[in-house]
């Protein structure tokens, strides 16, 4: 069977899942680069219909961040290192930009979702292979995390994709669609992502985890009453898990938990650096950070043992790059995005005809609202690089196009 044009019809599927696979097997590579780039160009080709998507507080937002990071090179502490930033991050917001436009219908986006977790979960197995292999059972438990080189930069990085994997099995097991060889499969990649978290040890991650997966049903749950019950049901299982942790992962007590592992120092400098300039920070980018944390003439460096590449959080990362403007602009375009999903997941739920229709019509939104909570929560604590950082667009991206497809705007676009 062909299309128009003599291309057979498997074959714009295959190209989605090798491009998939090359993007979340090896995220820096420069093929990674040209797909992004070439998904931008896709939404800049079909620019009504990218307009269409973009055309609302969440966009308006976004869109003025973007120009305050691009006009930051103006009083940039390091304007060729932010320079560069922009230019290596503007293939992910390009291919950001483009992402409502691509998975423009719900199956599209189920799908994209859940072949990026069998893809990533893949990716997992065979790096805990390579770590049984090289370390052998007995120490895999006690010396994984410690193994170099890391899949994806950090035990932290791989772990959190492991707990994003995790909570779309969960969801794909709740639409009831999988039929019983599919349910096995999906057991075993929660298994999978399970074990490559609880093998690399990564505290953080476990945390925010636990976290996620307590809150999801609150998300989930249709009605006010279940919710109040999922709630109680929540801290109470919360507070149990919360006394097991240090014997699940003996880490919890370590004496790094008192600082955060040094994490505390860089903070505290970046409150610092962050009050001489509280408008408009210091420049987008790492390189910026870092040239503005050890060269600024007037305030001495934190005193640690190692070389911080970032603020290891999100938020104050967005206050040292783009002061109160920078982070006053990103945070309400999150925070837009999910009054925007909730008010499409209610409008979805209102036209469902029983309980269980209702409660699949919350899945799909609950899911995405998590995984974006999942990754913005640990950004308290830690600076989501990396993979991460494409899955925080991504899913951002998905969410944006789901709720075009609920209120049926894109069905007006040709």
């Amino acid at each position: 069977m062909e299309r128009a044009g003599g291309m057979p019809a498997w074959c714009p599927r295959a190209l989605a899942w090798t491009a998939a696979a090359v993007l979340w097997f090896d995220p820096t590579s420069g093929v990674v680069t040209a797909i992004l780039a070439g998904a931008g160009g896709f939404g800049l080709w079909n620019w009504r219909r990218t307009l269409v998507a973009w055309k609302n507080p969440v966009g308006l937002l976004w869109g003025l961040g973007v120009l305050w990071a691009l006009a930051s090179l103006g009083w940039s502490f390091h304007p060729a290192g932010s320079a560069r930033d922009l230019v290596k991050a503007a293939p992910m917001a390009l291919a950001a930009l483009a992402v409502p436009v691509i998975f423009d219908r719900p199956g599209r986006v189920w799908g994209a979702v859940t072949a990026s977790a069998v893809l990533i979960t893949a990716r997992l197995a065979l790096d805990l292979v390579r770590i049984f292999r090289l370390l052998g059972w007995s120490w895999a438990l006690v010396a994984a995390r410690y193994l170099h080189p890391y899949l994806y930069t950090h035990p932290n990085v791989s772990s959190m994709m492991a707990g994003l994997c995790a909570l779309v099995f969960a969801a794909w097991w709740l639409t009831g669609a999988p039929r019983r060889g599919g349910h096995l499969l999906l057991a075993l990649g929660l298994a999978l992502d399970l074990v490559y978290l609880g093998v690399m040890a990564s505290r953080g991650p476990q945390l925010i985890f636990v976290l996620a997966m307590l809150a999801f049903p609150l998300i989930l749950l249709p009605g006010w009453r279940l919710r109040l019950v999922a709630a109680v049901l929540a801290v109470a299982l919360g507070a149990g898990l919360w006394q097991v942790l240090p014997k699940v992962n003996p880490r919890f007590r370590d004496r790094t938990m008192v600082d955060f592992n040094q994490r505390g120092r860089i903070w505290s400098h970046v409150r610092r650096l962050a009050a001489r300039q509280p408008v408009q920070g210091y420049g987008f980018g790492k390189k910026a950070f870092v040239k503005a944390v050890y060269e600024h003439p007037e305030v001495r460096p934190p005193r640690a043992p190692f070389r911080y590449p970032h603020a290891h959080s999100y938020w104050l990362m967005l206050v040292i790059q783009g002061g109160a403007v920078g982070t006053a602009l990103w945070g309400l375009g999150w925070l837009a995005l999910v009054v925007r999903l909730g008010r499409c997941a209610a409008r979805a739920e209102r036209q469902a005809k029983n309980w269980l229709e209702r409660l699949r019509a919350r899945l799909l939104p609950a899911l995405l609202a998590t995984g974006m909570g999942f990754i913005l929560v640990y950004g308290i604590g830690d600076y989501p690089d990396n993979v991460i950082r494409h899955a925080q667009f991504f899913l951002a991206g998905l969410a944006l196009a789901w709720t075009l497809t609920v209120a049926g705007r894109s069905e007006r676009v040709t």
